[in-house]
């Protein structure tokens, strides 16, 4: 984990070293897209329709993941690591309820 950790600081180092507006805007904006693609997952999951349930699974794990790429920015890795455990159960859920609705 050391090593993973290493390689992601030496990767922002390369990255914030050319830091520009656009990077700013980025890290600005998208913590709240990434709220709005929670909330709507949210919703997408509670549903009692499957499908809509399938879809609230994927946008779960997109949003997550996106969260965990926003948080490496800031070092707050423990968020980074919890976003990645709770992209991999949204994705574990997408995939178990895809098998269950295909059983007749």
């Amino acid at each position: 984990t050391m090593l993973v950790l290493k390689i992601i600081t030496r990767i922002k180092k390369i990255v914030l070293k050319g830091r520009n507006k656009m990077l700013d805007n980025f890290l600005q904006y998208g913590q709240w897209v990434v709220l709005v693609l929670s909330i709507m997952s949210l919703y997408l999951v509670s549903s009692t329709k499957h499908e809509k349930r399938l879809q609230g699974y994927a946008l779960t794990g997109v949003s997550r993941f996106s969260g965990a790429a926003i948080f490496i920015f800031f070092d707050l890795y423990a968020f980074v690591i919890a976003n990645l455990i709770q992209t991999y159960i949204a994705f574990d859920g997408y995939r178990n309820n895809k098998k269950l609705g295909e059983t007749p």
